[in-house]
């Protein structure tokens, strides 16, 4: 059992689950000590203390007893749970992993809720504290020293919690509700002055003085009577209070706790949708039900209320709520990548799916997968997903069902509208119109309904189906026109969708009239911006803007983001935005209308390939200038995705080159293994008689394919290319492929022949001033010497290729030949070499993401652990290097699997049994927990 997976539970009887499953904890002084150690959050506590906390009347046995409890709970939560420090013992302990911890952060943030006045989100956050209690505390382990003394202090936390729940009731106008639960409160605890405050407030608020006075009096008999004490000046005041009608003691109005949003923070605040919030929590609270698909068209507002229920339910789910955007996703086989990135998963390789199934097996998670239905019929990984996981839940958004075996379908209707001939105080009441007047303010913050307006909102309401996107559209024309204006110009467009497509969904056709509406509004320049702003996909910044359309664009883009056809996305200082999809749908109608769609794709096409090339030559000057050129390639993916797949369909093979080869080393060191190969694979048969073009496609994929150990394909495809390069007189690239057939060798096992195929690139790359492949090759040398038992030589290669990366600038390389420097220098027994070595390569890897490096490093980083006497560490260490190189789909080098294999030898004695489980725990660990783990070694 390893740690992070286990939750701890002392409010109630005393438990640990991992995974679900309740975890044998043995009798009740092995249970009294895990309490202890719990109830003191993670401090040492020496053996003296514990035995005390077990025994009233220590036995001359206690501290053997106490070692063997030890050893009992390590067995059951995991050996590195318990840690020895010195004479004492504490446990390994995350806060959200007790639900003590939990409890008190709920109360901590009611309190400050309260104290701002913020009465809704305190009550709310009250009810999920005390709904982690399970019954009295530490309910088996009453007869225990320990437990005895820390049920008290338990039980008044719970208490005081109750205390602040029934002000935050009281606050919102629930005195008549409470009245019952107070009655059985002073029952329990009849000398607790607050409770008997709060009886005697909520009694006055429900209208009933005299009760409220005759429970004044009852309180002062039992105080006087059985105590000798008068009330306390608090219970005095509130009596005279009463007495003289105090306006301060008068019931607020009823109000409802705020709902808030945690996944992903909208920009705006969610108005309604109480009911279909409550709808979807049920459906997915039901234990028969895994799958639930919100349907609708367009602007019904599916993903706001997918979050909400998300976020209400995730506290009750153990692994929480992950949100998956597939928005922009029109390709099947990315499904599964984009899944993985969204559970921080390294993705890459033909196993990505095998890796993200794999992944949630064991898991109890919501998963919200939002926007499938550009999918079709592709949906394949849902069921997948549901069949590998029985724990898992699927909450998806789609304009269609799935049709997928168990799915419960969820029709997401609009918002009520208003009746028309509805009061005042019932309009504005409505949903859809309290949506309508919240999206005005928001741009005109004079805005407010009156006896004056309502009615044309309403209509306007009304006239929309209740439709969110389109209200929020409407509304935002109360900048420049009241609302008589927009129900008039409305009406227009919508008489003329008489004529519009019959075959569409109904509602669907209320939209694209909204849309047409919004669309006809704007002058003739925003409407040509909008329509050519559908190129972009994933989002843009006001520089892509003006590169791909041309001319000044800032203040076309400014009115539509005012006019909510556009949103604002990313940083003050780095704006970025973008379309919703149903309108970037309709603008490349308009776009296609116009006959323009072809031409400014290819100039957005045109554009990322200088995006994609200018970052590719930030990451070969490196200088620092790399970890930048990553995170734009990173931001920028759905924008050169979409790039690559219109060259490839308008047969621009030389286009589809060009993003391909710029992003090469992206894909490799973010392990996107798969799709680089897949790109590439695609191009060969599209390039026909041009041989450069062929060349560079065959050499690109033939990266991929060794990478995946396809090795007879990749030698082949280098083979191939390398002829052509020598027909074409390519000094460079016939080097590269060369020094790439090394590589092939080197996993085929012939060293020699690897031996000589880099040294004949070497003499190449130094005829063609390369010197950036040249510590490469030099780098691969090294290798190759340390795997033959020439530490000498490995050293020499290696530390000439890490001089020329320092002074290239070749960051990547630097990494990759440090940490092969690491491995020899460890081999000859120089650890502190090894540790800084090994630090630099790691803390390179970590900053630019590259995860092919961060899992040799994890391995190296075991030996060193092993080397320290830490075997528990080793072990952990060699399983989280075994995970990343399972995450990118590469196959596990044979070299490193010897190597990692002599580290298990000299620890498995140590570790005995658990040495296997300590290497499944770290192969399952969190990435930066065991980066991190590995970083502190080599300090």
């Amino acid at each position: 059992m390893g740690v992070g997976a286990t939750e701890f539970r002392v409010l109630g009887p005393v438990q640990a689950l991992a995974e679900g499953r309740v975890l044998p904890l043995g009798g009740p002084k092995q249970r009294a000590l895990l309490a202890e150690l719990l109830l003191h959050g993670g401090a040492v506590l020496p053996r003296d203390h514990l035995v005390d906390a077990l025994w009233d009347d220590p036995p001359t046995s206690a501290r053997a007893s106490l070692q063997v409890y030890v050893h009992g709970l390590r067995r059951a939560i995991g050996t590195e749970r318990i840690e020895t420090h010195g004479d004492g013992y504490r446990i390994q302990l995350e806060p959200a992993e007790l639900d003590l911890a939990r409890f008190e952060r709920l109360v901590g943030k009611a309190e400050r809720a309260l104290s701002e006045e913020r009465v809704a989100d305190a009550s709310d956050d009250l009810d999920a504290a005390l709904a982690l209690w399970a019954g009295p505390p530490l309910a088996d382990l009453a007869d225990q020293p320990g437990a005895r003394v820390a049920t008290q202090r338990l039980e008044e936390l719970r208490l005081r919690a109750l205390e602040l729940r029934n002000d935050a009731r009281l606050e919102l106008g629930g005195h008549d509700s409470l009245l019952p639960e107070l009655e059985q409160l002073i029952a329990d605890q009849p000398y607790r002055e607050r409770l008997r405050e709060q009886q005697i407030l909520a009694l006055y608020r429900a209208g009933r003085q005299k009760d409220a006075l005759e429970a004044y009096q009852r309180a002062r008999r039992a105080l006087v009577e059985e105590l000798g004490v008068e009330p306390g000046p608090a219970l005095q005041e509130l009596e005279r209070a009463i007495l003289r009608h105090d306006a301060g003691l008068a019931a607020p109005a009823k109000s409802q706790p705020a709902r808030r949003v945690r996944l992903p923070a909208p920009a705006t605040s969610l108005i309604g949708r109480r009911l279909e919030i409550a709808a979807v929590e049920a459906l997915l609270r039901r234990d028969d039900v895994r799958l639930v698909t919100l349907t609708g068209p367009g602007g019904t507002g599916k993903t706001r209320l997918a979050l909400a229920a998300a976020e209400a339910l995730a506290p009750e789910v153990r692994g929480g709520a992950v949100f998956v955007d597939l928005s922009a996703v029109v390709e099947p086989e990315l499904v599964f990548p984009t899944i993985a990135r969204a559970l921080e998963l390294s993705e890459g390789g033909e196993e990505i799916e095998a890796a993200v199934l794999g992944h949630v097996r064991d898991l109890s998670l919501l998963l919200v997968l939002d926007n499938l239905e550009q999918l079709g019929a592709a949906i394949q990984p849902v069921g997948a997903l549901l069949a590998a996981a029985p724990r898992l839940k699927v909450l998806a958004t789609s304009r269609a069902p799935l049709r997928v075996s168990g799915e419960h379908e969820y029709p997401v209707p609009p918002l009520p509208i208003p009746t028309a001939a509805g009061r005042f105080e019932d309009v504005v009441a409505n949903d859809a119109v309290r949506l309508f007047a919240a999206r005005a303010q928001a741009v005109d913050p004079g805005f407010a309904l009156t006896d004056a307006n309502v009615a044309s909102v309403a209509s306007v309401c009304r006239r929309l189906d209740g439709l969110p996107l389109a209200i929020e559209l409407a509304a935002a024309r109360t900048k420049v026109l009241p609302p008589a204006a927009i129900v008039q110009r409305l009406e227009q467009a919508l008489e003329l969708l008489v004529e519009g497509a019959r075959d569409l969904p109904l509602r669907q056709q209320t939209l694209r009239a909204t849309l047409d509406w919004s669309y006809a509004l704007l002058p003739e320049p925003e409407r040509a911006l909008l329509a050519r702003l559908a190129v972009f996909a994933g989002g843009w910044t006001l520089e892509d803007a003006e590169a791909v359309l041309g001319g000044e664009t800032a203040a076309g883009l400014a009115s539509l983001v005012d006019s909510s056809l556009v949103r604002r996305r990313g940083t003050t200082d780095a704006p970025r935005f973008g379309l919703l999809e149903t309108i970037r749908e309709y603008a490349l109608e308009r776009l296609r209308d116009e006959r323009e769609e072809d031409e400014y794709r290819r100039l957005h096409a045109l554009h990322f390939v200088e995006v994609a090339e200018r970052a590719w030559d930030a990451i070969q000057k490196g200088g620092g200038a790399e970890e930048a050129a990553y995170g734009l390639l990173d931001v920028e993916q759905e924008n050169l995705r979409s790039a690559i797949v219109w060259a490839s369909d308008a047969g621009e093979v030389a286009v589809e080159m060009r993003l391909a080869v710029a992003q090469r080393w992206f894909w490799l060191v973010r392990g996107h293994l798969s799709e680089g190969r897949r790109v590439f694979e695609r191009a060969i048969a599209a390039t026909g008689g041009d041989r450069a073009l062929r060349a560079a496609a065959l050499a690109g994929a033939g990266t991929f394919s060794s990478r995946q150990g396809a090795l007879s394909e990749a030698k082949a495809q280098f083979e191939e290319a390398l002829a052509l390069y020598r027909e074409l007189d390519d000094l460079d690239e016939t080097s590269r492929c060369i020094a790439e057939l090394g590589g092939v060798a080197v996993a085929e096992h012939d060293l020699d022949r690897a031996a000589e195929l880099y040294t004949e690139s070497i003499s190449l790359f130094q005829q063609t001033g390369n010197d950036v492949r040249l510590a490469v090759a030099y780098a691969n040398l090294a290798a190759i010497a340390a795997e033959s038992g020439d530490p000498a030589s490995a050293v020499e290669h290696g530390t000439r290729a890490i001089a020329l990366q320092r002074e290239n600038g070749d960051v990547d390389g630097l990494g990759v030949s440090l940490a092969n420097l690491a491995r020899v220098q460890l081999t000859l027994g120089d650890d502190s070499a090894a540790r800084l070595a090994l630090g630099e390569a790691m803390g390179i890897a970590q900053r630019i993401g590259y995860q092919l490096l961060l899992a040799y490093g994890l391995g190296a980083a075991a030996e060193l652990a092993a080397r320290d006497g830490e075997p528990a560490r080793a072990a952990r260490l060699i399983g989280a290097s075994r995970g990343l190189f399972e995450a990118i789909a590469m196959p596990f080098p044979d070299a490193e699997a010897d190597e990692q294999e002599r580290t298990l030898a000299a620890i498995r004695p140590a570790l005995g049994s658990e040495c296997d489980e300590l290497v499944a725990h770290g192969r399952i660990a969190a990435d930066d927990e065991m980066i991190a783990d590995a970083l502190e070694l080599t300090r």
